[in-house]
């Protein structure tokens, strides 16, 4: 389990809250998502392999009205966690490769088992970005959206963002019943994640990823494991 950084905690007060957070950080990103969206869906990508699925970053860039797209793919897999006398954790993991940035990024979504954390499921992700790419390394990740496809818009999820250590970060999801039951029908019902990025030079980015065929086998074999009595 990643921990925080000292001095960072994740509390929920109430639904309305969460939200309000999520409009704050989010509003600077609203602009651009029409614009580089479009941009997506002038060239779709097709990525060979039945268990790799697309994965997608458009950078907004001052000499390209619709964005800078850079095209990669993504694996899904199961990762089976072992706690002593407990029974074994599944926990989502994705593999993220964006060749012409030579950005790899991995991520992992699990039901929360920390008791410290007010969290119903945690979203951690580590991104390695060489120095000398335009932009430098991922600042800052302000949270997840989800959505139906590469160009419809994406719906937040209720969660807070932390930065862990340079080029990691970890979500924690609402443990509110309502956002936690709003988000689990977006992570089964949505097909894409959204993720939005700060670099250091602070330009922003989208990394969209596909879950492709394999990724919802992936994600229905995990999450109806989530949902069962322990």
């Amino acid at each position: 389990m990643t921990h925080c950084a000292p001095g960072v905690a994740i509390r929920w007060r109430r639904s309305g809250t969460t939200r309000i957070i999520w409009r704050h950080l989010l509003l600077p990103f609203t602009g651009i998502l029409p614009l580089l969206f479009f941009a997506a869906s002038l060239q779709a990508g097709s990525i060979e392999g039945p268990s790799r699925g697309t994965a997608i970053v458009i950078n907004e860039d001052p000499s390209h009205p619709l964005g800078q797209r850079h095209e990669g793919s993504v694996v899904w897999r199961i990762v089976r966690t072992q706690a002593a006398g407990q029974p074994d954790e599944l926990v989502i993991h994705a593999d993220v490769e964006i060749p012409e940035m030579k950005m790899k990024m991995e991520m992992n979504v699990a039901r929360n088992t920390d008791g410290q954390l007010p969290a119903s499921h945690v979203v951690e992700m580590t991104f390695v970005v060489p120095q000398d790419i335009a932009g430098g390394e991922v600042f800052s990740v302000p949270g997840l959206m989800l959505k139906f496809s590469e160009q419809a818009p994406g719906v937040p999820l209720a969660a807070l963002a932390v930065k862990v250590t340079k080029g990691s970060f970890l979500v924690g999801l609402s443990n509110v019943e309502a956002d936690r039951q709003l988000n689990l029908q977006l992570l089964k019902e949505r097909r894409w994640f959204d993720i939005p990025m700060i670099y250091a030079d602070q330009h922003r980015g989208i990394l969209a990823i596909e879950k492709g065929f394999h990724g919802e086998d992936v994600f229905h074999e995990a999450m109806a494991d989530w949902e069962r009595p322990r």
